[in-house]
């Protein structure tokens, strides 16, 4: 915490004590260094994020504020700015990936694929390098046949490396290193998703079948593939699973 921006210890400070207007306040400040440091980003990107998004489930205000964010950073899209200054909020230095940050912070998938269709027209390769973060959106929102274009060619193909992996590397790792097992799982489910709940919109519903029980018969191990039915079952479950497993070993790292 002692690392952290002095407006942004203020705006966590200021949570806690209910001031919601002094929050959103320390935020706008913060945020406008995190968009033009890495080096401020970097120290404070995942923390501003957080508090902005407590702030706007309760303060209609700070919803206001983020989506006029969003809006002037899809203008810069727009006109051909394409790179951030930093990798704000844990997103790369595509502009258009912090674009996607913002929209789903504010719940707005249809936002995010109007913007692609506009990137699309305008500038086809940029394009081609942001179309995986625009997925789920274009997905969520029903453009379909916009997804398609954008699909892994084979989502089935990280199969044999999931299955390598899962002989040395544990789901849920008994120290606080990284779940790589977990992450593999959760980017190899997420594809077969998105292809399959495409084909689904565009009618081919046998196929969609038959890509997520291929998914799940291609995963050697039960308790991987337990995840992987409760991650296609309700997005997102295996994030939750990975929070959960982290906070239980605090728990117990603080009990002892």
């Amino acid at each position: 915490m002692e690392e952290l921006d002095p407006d942004l210890l203020e705006a966590v400070q200021a949570h806690k004590e209910g001031r919601c207007d002094d929050v959103l306040r320390c935020l706008q400040a913060v945020t406008g260094r995190v968009l033009t440091s890495a080096e401020v980003a970097k120290r404070n990107g995942f923390m501003t994020m957080f508090q902005w998004s407590l702030l706007t489930e309760a303060y209609a205000p700070a919803r206001d504020a983020l989506a006029r964010m969003r809006d002037e950073q899809a203008a810069r899209v727009l006109v051909g700015d394409f790179i951030t200054e930093s990798a704000a909020f844990g997103v790369p230095g595509s502009r258009f990936h912090l674009v996607v940050r913002l929209d789903e912070m504010l719940g707005d998938a249809r936002a995010t694929a109007a913007l692609f269709a506009r990137l699309e027209a305008l500038a086809p390769e940029q394009a081609r390098r942001d179309a995986r973060a625009a997925l789920p959106a274009l997905v969520q929102a029903g453009d379909f046949t916009r997804a398609e274009r954008y699909l892994p060619r084979d989502p089935l193909n990280r199969l044999d490396e999931l299955n390598a992996l899962a002989l040395n590397l544990p789901l849920f790792p008994p120290d606080r290193s990284a779940p790589r097992l977990t992450a593999e799982l959760s980017n190899f489910v997420k594809d077969v998703r998105l292809c399959a709940d495409t084909w689904e919109g565009l009618g081919r519903h046998a196929e969609a079948h038959a890509l997520r029980a291929a998914a799940l018969a291609g995963l050697a191990q039960d308790e991987m593939r337990t995840l992987a039915m409760r991650e296609l079952a309700e997005p997102g479950a295996i994030t939750s699973a990975i929070t959960a497993h982290q906070m239980a070993q605090d728990e117990a790292a603080g009990a002892a």
